[in-house]
């Protein structure tokens, strides 16, 4: 490996949904690698705080028979692509998490008081599930619990403070503790990176107007493995398919909506949602503790910085509609693991390669970046194009075979 025992081949800072099987997948192959985290202590976000947060039985429902359903009402998730999941799956991670997956198995797109609709099934592609949704805190458990096996060295309570270039490595230095040293440094370290700080790579960050409450609903009816997006006066409202009788929902709203559906209990909240969504999953029976957030798009002015690679939220940050932005993130990371495949051997943190990555990656990025702009701003409410136009551009990709394929593919991740 190194002449030098002293210096990791590769450093990445951030072990979350990115970074554990980025990890993963290197050590595989044969880097050595380290991986830091934070710490639950220091990194403790109010998403945490609110998964711990105690559910509320409300007035009609007696404590005792929702006890089993409160740790699930609780969870946060993601989406994977069918492109996602093959990656797992190429690199034998898959079968470790696929029993606690729920397929998507058809995708309905609509819009609230117009005929127009896109309806994208698995079956007329030829495929098992357009994708795949996951428990972020079982996921990230599952493949910490692997990162020994692989012979990764995994650092909790690791706080990156600083990030210092030497002529052949970078210094990684930590809030408590002695400092790293690396060829490669990987910053999967959130919006708020340190890394990214250090390594003095500005960003640029655009408010959308628009705030989205997250939460998990109990279904009266079961949701046969169907995801919802659904176009509304005040913004998006999708539903994703849980294992068991849940939806994760994500319910965007206008600024001067959010106080006050902050302020309502769940059975309020409920009803709002039963009236911006209809009956199509029968009755919503119960919603777990509601995480309410800005949406924001927020990218850095560069991916690279000398021997150091930004991925992640660490790089780009995205609108929740079209589920793209985890996914983006992990196709960068796959071009990024096969280029560091074809250059075993040589040094991971050389510059050709780096600009190479970057290179390889750009159209993909703005072409996802632009997908998801259009999507935001040109289906959000009363400020984005007229209704009957949004209505035919649904019908038209509902209609046009190729088109209709095109965009599927684009949200299974499998068009680059």
């Amino acid at each position: 490996m190194n002449s030098q025992p002293d210096i990791t081949d590769v450093v990445i800072a951030g072990a979350g949904l990115v970074g554990t099987p980025l990890a993963q997948v290197l050590a595989a192959n044969g880097w050595d690698v380290v991986l830091l985290d934070a710490g639950e202590a220091a990194s403790r976000s109010s998403a945490a705080a609110v998964r711990d947060a105690p559910v509320s039985a409300g007035p009609d429902r007696a404590a005792t028979p929702w006890q089993a359903h409160e740790r699930v009402l609780r969870q946060r998730c993601t989406a994977l692509s069918l492109g996602t999941q093959q990656w797992f799956a190429q690199h034998a991670l898959w079968s470790a998490v696929a029993d606690d997956a729920a397929p998507i198995r058809q995708v309905n797109v609509t819009q609230k008081g117009y005929f127009g609709a896109t309806r994208l099934r698995a079956d007329e592609l030829h495929v098992e599930a357009l994708g795949y949704v996951v428990d972020n805190a079982n996921f990230t458990q599952v493949m910490r619990s692997m990162l020994a096996a692989q012979g990764v060295a995994f650092h909790s309570g690791a706080r990156v403070v600083a990030v210092r270039e030497q002529a052949s490595f970078v210094e990684v230095h930590l809030a408590d503790g002695p400092p790293f040293r690396a060829r490669l440094l990987l910053a999967v370290d959130g919006v708020s990176s340190a890394v990214r700080e250090s390594a003095g790579i500005g960003r640029q960050q655009t408010d959308y107007g628009q705030a989205a409450a997250l939460s998990i609903v109990k279904l009266e009816d079961a949701h046969h493995g169907v995801a919802h997006e659904r176009f509304t006066d005040t913004g998006p409202l999708a539903f994703l398919p849980r294992t068991g009788p849940y939806m994760s929902v994500v319910d965007c709203m206008e600024p001067a909506e959010r106080s006050t559906i902050d302020d309502l209990d769940d059975a309020a909240y409920l009803a709002r949602l039963q009236a911006r969504f209809g009956y199509r999953l029968g009755r919503f029976e119960a919603v777990g503790p509601r995480l309410t957030v800005p949406l924001l798009r927020i990218e850095a002015s560069a991916q690279t910085a000398t021997r150091t690679v930004l991925l992640g939220n660490a790089m780009r940050l995205l609108h929740p509609v079209g589920g793209q932005g985890y996914n983006l993130a992990m196709r960068d990371v796959a071009c990024l693991v096969r280029l560091l495949g074809t250059n075993r051997g040589a040094d991971p943190g050389e510059a050709d390669l780096l600009r190479h990555f970057v290179e390889a990656r750009r159209n993909d990025q703005r072409q996802v970046v632009r997908f998801t702009e259009t999507l935001a701003r040109g289906f959000r409410g009363r400020a984005a194009l007229p209704g009957h136009v949004r209505s035919a551009v649904l019908l038209g990709l509902d209609t046009l075979g190729p088109l209709r394929t095109h965009f599927a593919r684009r949200t299974m991740g499998l068009t680059s």
